[in-house]
């Protein structure tokens, strides 16, 4: 661990007062907090991203490549369809998750391994990979707390640091004039809708976006300061996860409780 690392602590998350902190827009929009705070660019319930500055949003619109709408609505899809994935990443986690459902348990890195060569699957080329992700786990796990990040809880999926950056580029796009809030709101609900059955829990979903993010920044060769490079999201995900910090996860439900809109009738195409 890096020795900055020891002293990072959780953050209270302080919310806008303009806008809700309880209902289901914040539970939708809460997708996205990680990377909210992460760039930062406003309260996390803020649609506005009123933390970006002009020096910010140039910077912001040449990194994403987003220069107009098209570019804009082009990087929400890509982020919510393609979702940064990997072929031999999603195979050797399908694996384990087919495994979990065998036995009913989170499977060692031994049955992984295993079970990754009976499919077919190189076990010496699989077990850098096998080793970074449950390496990632336990870190989230012993920073975040095992009341949070219980032990039943594993990277079933790499897919969150993805959905959780589509829902914060959709706010980036009010701030950089793509957009009003009103449409920003139903993007935001299509992602959520699309993104919940793949979870289980606010921390499932956080600890998916932890690992997908440090996989993705450390290209799968993880070394020793990998974590302390790409992990740092942690703090957030704690006081997200905390009530005594205003953390919206530890107090609104997964799923949410929408009301009753239905994919056919209220899904929003990108045109």
């Amino acid at each position: 661990m890096s020795a900055t690392g020891w002293f990072m602590r959780p953050q209270r998350l302080a919310p806008s007062e303009l806008y809700s902190t309880d209902d289901t827009e914040a539970n939708e929009i809460a997708l996205g907090l990680l990377q909210i705070s992460s760039l930062p660019s406003g309260p996390w319930n803020d649609p506005t991203a009123p933390g970006l500055g002009t020096e910010e949003k140039a910077l912001l619109a040449e990194q994403w490549g987003i220069h107009d709408r098209a570019d804009w609505l082009g990087m929400i899809d890509h982020l919510t369809t393609v979702r940064r994935r990997r072929h031999g990443w999603m195979l050797h986690l399908a694996v384990r998750n087919d495994l979990h459902t065998a036995l009913g348990r989170v499977p060692t890195t031994k049955e992984w391994l295993t079970a990754i060569a009976d499919e077919g699957g190189d076990r010496r080329d699989a077990r850098p990979f096998v080793r970074g992700i449950e390496h990632i786990e336990q870190e989230v796990r012993r920073r975040v707390g095992k009341d949070v990040v219980t032990p039943d809880l594993y990277v079933r999926t790499l897919d969150a640091y993805a959905l959780g950056q589509a829902v914060a580029m959709t706010t980036w796009g009010v701030a950089l004039g793509y957009t009003d809030v009103a449409e920003a709101r139903r993007i935001i609900h299509r992602i959520s809708v699309d993104t919940r059955p793949s979870f289980v829990s606010w921390a499932d979903f956080g600890l998916s976006y932890i690992a997908g993010r440090v996989m993705h920044w450390s290209d799968g060769d993880l070394d020793e300061d990998s974590f302390e490079k790409y992990g740092d999201s942690w703090t957030v995900f704690a006081s997200a996860s905390t009530a005594k910090r205003n953390g919206p996860w530890a107090t609104m439900p997964w799923p949410a409780v929408i009301d009753q809109r239905s994919r056919r009738r209220h899904q929003y195409r990108i045109t």
